[in-house]
């Protein structure tokens, strides 16, 4: 089985700084749970820290939507499960399941569209080569994967002409 064949897996210790007054884990650190697993789609792709800090490109999130479902109140992780939904020279769809593992039960899901970056130029830049048949393989991968349960079709990739 390939490692793309399923969803990119990271599991994050939940910080004491993360958790509210009410107890249950703040809705900002959802996004930085799920931040390790879109790290870890680009490293699938071969845009690993190597690569980031050798070329000076890094990716910038522009968009993200969260859907909260259910509070992690106890325990002491975060799972995250990645997929790649679309991609496009510049540009990548990820869609991140975020899950309290120690009660087994899905927590918010997230939808986050990111944008490739010459850190120096702060202008986007294309993927290299690599990537983009890196990702080709991955979104062919998780589409064969089991339909997601909470997509509402509102996060997509626009296309552009010209």
């Amino acid at each position: 089985m390939s490692q793309l064949s399923r969803p990119i897996t990271t599991v994050s210790e939940i910080n004491p700084a993360w958790r509210d007054y009410n107890g249950h884990v703040n809705y900002a650190a959802y996004a930085m749970a799920a931040d390790p697993a879109i790290d870890a789609v680009y490293a699938a792709a071969g845009l690993d820290w190597h690569y980031r800090k050798s070329c000076n490109r890094s990716d910038y999130v522009i968009e993200s939507r969260f859907f909260y479902l259910r509070e992690i109140r106890s325990g002491k992780h975060i799972e995250v499960h990645a997929r790649l939904v679309d991609f496009d020279r510049k540009r990548t769809h990820i869609y991140c399941e975020i899950r309290d593992p120690d009660n087994d039960w899905l927590s918010a899901v997230a939808h986050i569209i990111s944008l490739h970056v010459d850190s120096a130029l702060a202008r986007s830049v294309e993927f290299e080569d690599f990537a983009l048949e890196r990702f080709a393989e991955m979104k062919a991968q998780h589409a064969l994967l089991p339909p997601v349960d909470i997509f509402d079709g509102t996060v997509v990739l626009k296309r552009r002409i010209g």
